[in-house]
């Protein structure tokens, strides 16, 4: 038995919406703490990190941890028709897979969605264990335009950290650009423990980017030729975290 309730149908939408440039699939475990996804790209530079705690579900109940795959463009597609902030989703196990039950708070009505799922094992697939000397808090749209600047000139970027600024560089065949992202200028956020620097494919970085861009504000982490994290937070709670590894 399933029954898991998210309070906020536009939030869930854009969650499961970040993980389509990861795969096909995606699989939804359902855990003792809440639900969760994990999934490393084949060339293992890509990391996508799903995680709805039960403490910010309205109501979350399960007999046993289970595990359910399903295609993601397909769970996208049906949670795209009822993608609406005052509307509630909840998810029940039926024979075949799962029924997304979609209610209008004010109204109350209640839409009966379904998609194909096959049950599967629980993921064991852990996040990176690494020491990051680097946060910073930054608004998407600043991260989608530094990198569409620095893929101009080459397919990789540097962030350099500074004791007061991070530095994104990217330099090719005679050509440079250089970003200089300051405190207030535009960073709404800016720690660091110890200078750092590391590299990164802008291709890999464009898809984390896409992925979290459904978050006003976005937390990246680094440090010295470490991979980046990159954490997108939910209206409600939930969360997307994008692990991306270094060039080195």
């Amino acid at each position: 038995m399933i029954k898991a309730t998210y309070p906020n149908a536009s939030d869930f939408y854009y969650l499961i919406a970040g993980m389509v440039k990861l795969s096909e699939d995606i699989t939804l475990n359902f855990g003792e703490d809440g639900i969760y996804s994990r999934y490393l790209t084949d060339d293992k530079v890509l990391m996508g990190v799903l995680s709805i705690p039960k403490t910010v579900m309205g109501e979350y109940v399960i007999d046993k941890p289970v595990a359910y795959k399903m295609s993601v463009t397909e769970l996208k597609k049906v949670l795209g028709k009822a993608k609406s902030k005052r509307a509630t989703v909840t998810i029940q196990e039926v024979e075949g897979g799962l029924k997304i039950i979609v209610t209008d708070v004010r109204s109350g009505t209640k839409s009966n969605l379904y998609v194909k799922a096959e049950q599967t094992l629980l993921e064991n697939l852990q996040e990176p264990k690494v020491t990051h000397s680097v946060k910073m808090k930054v608004e998407g749209k600043i991260l989608h335009g530094l990198i569409k600047e620095a893929e101009v000139v080459s397919s990789e970027a540097t962030f350099e950290a500074e004791e007061d600024k991070v530095l994104v560089k990217s330099e090719a065949e005679g050509k440079t650009y250089e970003a200089h992202l300051l405190p207030d200028k535009p960073l709404k956020e800016l720690q660091v423990n110890e200078p750092g620097s590391a590299t990164y494919s802008l291709e890999v970085l464009k898809d984390a980017v896409s992925g979290s861009s459904f978050s006003d504000n976005v937390d990246v982490f680094f440090g010295n030729n470490v991979p980046m994290k990159m954490e997108a937070l939910g209206e409600e709670g939930a969360k997307l975290v994008f692990w991306i590894a270094p060039r080195l």
